[in-house]
């Protein structure tokens, strides 16, 4: 295609000339004016779309510079119109668009973000997984047998897999996955899927061997037994994949997390291989031609960074295959209609925290906890911000729960109880200004949030919780920043958001309290393992309402809505179909026609 002469079109101011030309070329950079005239007006909104975010973004004024830049293009569309038919090649590489940089921390039980997370679920593979029913279905393992009472769980494993260096892989390296997690030198601590296994306890204080609840019955048979019915044990083997023994068992468990070395070069059981790490940009995967479930019929896997502000150029493009979708604004998902890009909705999966630190002397009180969740009117956010795509929850158990409390009182938008709760604390407006205040001192707090995906949001809570009494200061960062400070039991801070993707067990939402800095709270802890202890339906339902309410009342952290998300998909991609448990179902069957 003739590329445009910017000297030679005579309505171009000459000051503008240069700027023309930048927007051109960075435009042919993206791959935005290499279209054949045929398609030049697919070409021209594309480049419109471009054009929008790009003088943006330099603070220019759109209608400024719009007119001659058009006047530019269309000139070279219609000048080579007819000059080159579009052909469709055979495509092998995926990418996809991923909101989050990987941190390099690819293991299966030290991950503790998603981008981390997706390449973990590549690379390596789980015992079971779950049909688009939600059916448990065996993926290492063969098949599996629960006890009557919840306690024994028993798993054969496939015979056919081998390590990506070549090492058959064994019941003696799900035992040690598990294990593990309950050493008392695990970075992450010991959680209630460990606390819970007989013999945990005396392993974690170092004065048994081994966790006597976790038994290798012969190489490809292995028995977990708990100390009490676990009916939730089935979503930790969903939840966690396998690592190799005959690796990790020669590094120390104190020191897994300084294998920089062994964590970016994951030898795994999965799909795919990982090949390049680039920080901050992407991850490159190949396809593991010997993985068990036949080699993917994609052969490159690519997870790119992807900055919202040009996602939805990149989707149209064909620079992204998948991507998640910025806005649900109909306006927004117009542009991915109008080229029958399909969108993909996996419903109400991702609970979108405030989480207060309940040991800053402020929030350390319930009642001013209480007092910022009323002050929020959460229907009026869904409505700004997802359009409608979420739900409200009144507690950290989602409402598509069957457990989830249905006498529960809501969090009611109420500005007057918002203030009668401060004043309860002792915080009154005495000079008028909406401001409360204590000892004469203002009612001042920050927020911490993601700077690319919260700001419209944390401007909206600011505005909100201000008519509710609140001063507070925005305090925008990377995410990754955030979690840190979330992560950290000493750095301060007194309110931020952070989102979590739910699993389909109940009390997956306790496993949080460690953001509010809560995990101390002895009723809290109480009523939780009453929970999952229940051994029946009506008793979970019982056991989990009292939890529910009891977070509830004590607000450590309240949920502002339960969040669809929603993938823009390259028409041409088969097979993917994601759920709220599996991010890339049967990924080595997906191919692009």
């Amino acid at each position: 295609m003739a590329r445009a002469k910017i000297s030679v079109i005579p309505m171009v101011k000459a000051k503008d000339k240069p700027l023309i030309r930048e927007i051109f070329t960075a435009s042919a950079g993206k791959g935005l004016i290499n279209y054949d005239a045929g398609n030049s007006i697919k070409c021209l909104d594309l480049l419109g779309i471009y054009l929008t975010v790009y003088l943006k973004e330099r603070r220019i004024n759109v209608k400024k510079i719009f007119f001659a830049a058009m006047t530019v293009f269309l000139s070279t569309t219609l000048f080579a119109r007819g000059t080159q038919e579009p052909q469709i090649q055979a495509k092998d590489t995926i990418v996809f668009g991923v909101n989050l940089s990987a941190t390099g921390l690819f293991h299966p039980t030290l991950n503790t973000s998603n981008a981390d997370r997706e390449v973990v679920f590549l690379v390596f593979n789980r015992l079971v997984a779950t049909d688009p029913a939600g059916n448990y279905v065996p993926e290492l393992a063969e098949s599996y047998t629960a006890s009557a009472d919840a306690r024994v769980y028993t798993f054969k494993i496939r015979r056919d897999i081998k390590w990506t260096d070549g090492q058959p892989f064994t019941a003696e390296d799900v035992a040690f996955t598990y294990e593990t997690t309950a050493h008392p030198n695990f970075f992450r601590g010991i959680d209630e899927f460990a606390r819970r296994l007989e013999g945990s306890e005396a392993y974690h204080a170092g004065t048994a061997p081994n966790v006597s609840g976790i038994q290798v019955l012969d190489p490809y048979t292995v028995r977990f037994t708990f100390t009490d019915p676990y009916r939730d044990a089935m979503v930790k083997f969903i939840d966690i994949p396998v690592l190799a023994k005959h690796v990790w068992s020669k590094v120390p468990v104190a020191n897994w997390m300084d294998q920089g070395e062994l964590l970016r070069n994951p030898v795994g059981t999965g799909p795919y291989i990982l090949a390049e790490y680039v920080q901050d940009q992407y991850v490159r995967l190949e396809r593991n031609d010997a993985y068990f479930k036949g080699a993917p019929k994609i052969k490159t896997f690519i997870l790119k960074r992807s900055n919202p502000d040009t996602r939805q150029i990149e989707v149209i493009n064909g620079e992204l295959d998948v991507a998640r979708v910025v806005s649900w604004k109909e306006r927004d998902l117009a542009d991915y209609t109008r080229r029958n890009i399909p969108i993909v909705e996996v419903k109400s999966i991702m609970a979108y925290y405030i989480v207060f630190n309940t040991t800053d002397p402020v929030f350390q009180d319930p009642r001013i906890r209480l007092a910022a969740v009323h002050a929020l009117d959460r229907q009026a956010l869904i409505n700004a911000i997802e359009n409608g795509h979420a739900i409200t929850s009144e507690t950290l158990i989602s409402p598509t729960q069957s457990v989830y409390p249905k006498n529960i009182t809501p969090y009611d938008f109420n500005t007057a109880k918002s203030l009668d709760l401060l004043r309860q604390a002792g915080y009154t407006d005495t000079n008028g200004d909406g401001i409360v205040e204590k000892d004469g001192q203002s009612l001042k707090v920050t927020l911490r949030y993601d700077n690319v995906d919260d700001t419209l949001l944390a401007q909206l809570v600011q505005a909100q919780l201000k008519k509710g009494g609140f001063d507070v200061e925005i305090i925008g960062s990377d995410f990754n920043t955030v979690l840190g400070i979330l992560r950290s039991t000493t750095e301060p801070f007194q309110i931020a958001f952070m989102g979590a993707t739910y699993r389909p067990n109940p009390g997956y939402g306790a496993g949080h309290m460690w953001m509010a800095r809560y995990i101390n709270d002895a009723e809290n802890n109480r009523l939780m393992a009453l929970a999952n202890g229940s051994t029946n339906d009506q008793e979970a339902l019982v056991n989990f309402g009292a939890w529910g309410r009891y977070l509830h009342d004590q607000a450590p952290i309240a949920v502002l809505y339960f969040k669809s998300t929603g993938y823009a998909v390259n028409p041409r991609l088969v097979g993917y179909e994601p759920t709220a448990t599996e991010w890339f179902p049967k990924v080595e069957t997906w191919y692009f026609k």
